[in-house]
């Protein structure tokens, strides 16, 4: 049976932030070479490397059969080093991503460089077997571009092969196949995911990272001028998560992304720091060169909107885009660690861009998390330069989202702004997408504080991520939306003009409680570590020892809520560090402490609720564990209050948040209509009961009301690499003055109420 509940809309508030709802894309989990790059040759240029990922080199991705070289002599351009010379008989085989696919009917445009040693040679090149057929021929001389257009006889995945006739000997490079669009030209963006992201309507996107902006180390740098200009001639460097980056998609890309998606561009570029969660130290741009730097970013606004009368508006409109791409924000840093050196290079850019720039939005960064060291330097440091807007990031599992949906109630709309660069709820589970979905309307409520929002990461290739959650998965074939996008989807379809408070009667937050009993465990993932000394709540133990198979160790038996556990560690071999886990099995919650966390250069004391972990203090900057040295490890648990030191250092003290969750949510928004004011509204049942909201509306009148439902799923349903467990059904209803809407256990609805008299 149905529990009702009232939902009392009020009268209209603040202006609704306009550009509330955006994109964030960074080339992670393959999501753009292999992705939203239409390309569908890997590695044809020849450029991959061990620096990339162990055991790559200019010939992944190929096969041969007969005589196939890479070469260095007489590149075809300095940024595209090497190529190869195949002597006939010979066959090149590519084995693009997952296959080459090509669809019956669907014209496909192949083009490389090619350079024959003495007399002409044609090139045969062939999709699978048969599916496509083109030729080409190469001449000799100095290279040239050639293009092949085929059409494919059949639908289907194979190998692409370039046959070289016996006696020929030719050299090739930067060789490519991409669809052709109605317009007869190649296409950049691959259709069927570039439809996904128009879909959800976004207001912005913001690019290219996220960490890829600032890279592992100074060389590792994203530098947008290295990425514009003809393909073949654009830097490529290896990226930190783990593989290439070809820049196929560089910032003419990522602009014309924009346009494509109806979206405002913000572009991220590093502070003059590389990434703060490298193995080696932060480094800073030498101060003799941020002159240069600022000035790169200085020039990266007039390509973005200057004139065709200014230096860089002309390079823009040499490539092909006279008109300004319409640029309002500039994203300076990211989760950067506030240091001295730090302080210094972002003070400058800063200052630079708004001096010449006073139009243009900057936002700073507050650090990698929703509070903690970095995120409180962050922004004591906006503050102090009065920067207009900041970047905060929250990566948190479902209980921190329902306790945290009037978080921006308590900021000061007199202080900066914030972008909501990055969130996600921990997981592709229904309970991640309704928590996000309440956490969203909160934000929906504050618009005289936060203006941007949007979920990471966004694209993920199956079997190719290095992280999760993910809000699209995609296969070679598929496109396989999270709940979590169904979600955003809702949210960017339907927007309003005028925020309205929102009053509910007949339900009650869920309390959040300390578990009474529970264990102690040890674990050492990758590491063998010896545990001596141990005292657990005044019992001595015998010694324990964890190996490197990540198979816990049990100590004893434990009250959450009042505990002491105090032992010296040592690790023996590995690289990494230890974890003590206080509290019973999953899915009730418990904590674990992590000594040598995050490349074993933190601590941080962690909670998992429901089988998904959150950051609950830290994590702390720290040396380190460090094999033949003994660590002095102390935790106490009394009530919500957790200490842990390391070597007598109190490195964790805090009260765990027992807050109740709110896990019956609604918002409401208005608009002027045809008929007058249109009423958005979304409504979050996270709870195992099924409810009715009698909404009722501050204007009198019959009303009909078109929504959206997503249900059908329990909160556990959904993984990473799975389309959404969840249905959507559209909802049609009538009332007078308001309207009942049935919402089935764990659903999210959104949609509009208009006036019908």
């Amino acid at each position: 049976m149905s529990e009702r509940f009232n939902v009392r809309v009020g009268a209209p508030g603040a202006d609704a932030a306009p550009d509330l709802w955006g994109l964030f894309i960074e080339d992670l989990n393959d999501a753009l070479d292999g992705g939203l790059n239409a390309e569908s040759v890997r590695n044809g240029d020849f450029e991959f490397n061990e620096a990339d990922r162990e055991g790559w080199n200019a010939l992944t991705a190929w096969s041969t059969v007969g005589q196939v070289e890479v070469r260095r002599e007489d590149p075809v351009h300095a940024n595209n080093a090497h190529h190869v010379r195949v002597t006939g008989p010979a066959v090149l085989v590519n084995e693009g991503w997952d296959g080459v696919g090509v669809a019956e009917g669907g014209r496909y445009r192949l083009a490389c460089f090619v350079r024959a040693q003495g007399e002409p040679a044609r090139i045969e090149a062939e999709v699978g077997d048969g599916l496509a057929r083109a030729a080409f021929v190469a001449d000799p001389g100095g290279w040239q571009r050639v293009e092949a257009d085929f059409t494919a006889v059949a639908a289907g995945r194979g190998d692409l092969r370039l046959t070289v006739p016996a006696g020929a000997v030719v050299d090739l490079d930067c060789v490519s196949l991409r669809p052709i669009g109605s317009d007869g030209e190649p296409l950049t963006f691959r259709p069927d995911l570039l439809q996904a992201l128009q879909d959800l309507k976004p207001s912005f996107i913001r690019f290219p990272g996220g960490c890829v902006a600032h890279g592992l180390d100074l060389e590792n740098l994203y530098h947008w001028k290295r990425t514009i200009g003809p393909r073949h001639e654009r830097e490529q460097i290896r990226n930190m998560w783990g593989y290439h980056q070809s820049r196929q998609i560089g910032y003419v890309e990522y602009f014309e992304l924009c346009q494509a998606t109806g979206a405002t561009p913000i572009p991220i570029v590093a502070a003059g720091v590389c990434c703060q969660h490298t193995p080696s130290d932060t480094k800073a741009i030498p101060a003799d060169e941020m002159d240069a730097y600022v000035q790169d970013v200085l020039d990266l606004v007039e390509f973005a909107n200057g004139g065709t009368d200014t230096t860089w508006g002309k390079v823009r409109a040499e490539l092909g885009r006279p008109e300004p791409f319409g640029l309002k924000y500039l994203g300076i840093g990211n989760e950067d660690q506030i240091t001295d050196a730090f302080r210094d290079r972002y003070a400058r850019i800063e200052d630079a861009v708004r001096a010449a720039h006073p139009e243009i939005t900057v936002i700073g960064t507050t650090g990698p998390r929703s509070s903690g060291p970095d995120y409180d330097a962050g922004w004591a440091y906006a503050r102090e330069r009065g920067t207009p807007m900041v970047d905060e990031h929250g990566y948190q599992n479902p209980r921190w989202f329902h306790q945290n949906t009037e978080r921006y109630q308590a900021y000061d709309p007199a202080e900066a702004k914030v972008y909501i660069g990055e969130y996600a709820g921990r997981s592709n589970k229904v309970r991640s997408a309704l928590a996000e979905a309440a956490y969203m309307i909160g934000l929906e409520r504050r618009p005289e504080v936060v203006r941007l929002a949007s979920y990471a990461p966004l694209l993920a290739r199956v079997g190719h991520k290095q992280w999760e959650p993910d809000l699209i998965y995609f296969t070679a074939d598929e496109v396989l939306p999270s709940a979590s996008y169904f979600v955003q989807r809702g949210f960017g379809a339907e927007r309003g003009e005028r925020v309205h408070a929102i009053e509910l009667e007949g339900v009650q937050g869920e309390p959040v409680v300390i578990p009474r009993e529970g264990t102690v465990k040890l674990f050492s993932n990758g590491s063998t570590v010896a545990f001596t000394d141990v005292v657990l709540d005044g019992n001595r133990l015998p010694q324990v020892v964890t190996g490197p198979d990540g198979e816990g160790v049990l100590l004893g038996r434990i009250d959450p809520a009042a505990t002491d556990l105090a032992f010296t560690a040592e690790r023996s071999e590995g690289a990494g560090g230890f974890v003590i886990r206080l509290g019973p099995e999953a899915p009730q919650s418990f904590l674990e402490v992590c000594v040598g966390a995050w490349l074993n250069k933190m601590t941080v004391v962690m909670r998992s609720d429901d089988g998904i972990s959150n950051d609950e203090d830290g994590p702390v900057h720290w040396h380190g564990v460090r094999t033949g040295e003994p660590v002095r490890v102390r935790v106490n648990l009394e009530g919500p209050r957790v200490r842990v030191w390391v070597d007598d250092e109190l490195r964790h003290d805090y009260e765990q948040d027992l807050r109740p969750e709110q896990r019956v949510v609604a918002g409401a928004l208005s608009r002027a209509g045809e008929r007058g004011t249109e009423y958005v509204l979304r409504l979050v049942n996270a709870t195992h009961t099924a409810r009715t909201a009698a909404i009722e509306l501050p204007e009198a009148g019959p009303v009909s009301a078109s929504m959206t439902l997503m249900s059908g799923a329990g909160p556990d349903a959904g993984a990473p690499g799975e389309a959404s467990p969840a249905t959507l059904v559209d909802v049609t209803t009538e009332g007078d003055n308001g309207i009942d809407l049935d919402l089935p256990p764990w659903s999210f609805a959104t949609g509009v109420i208009r006036c019908v008299g």
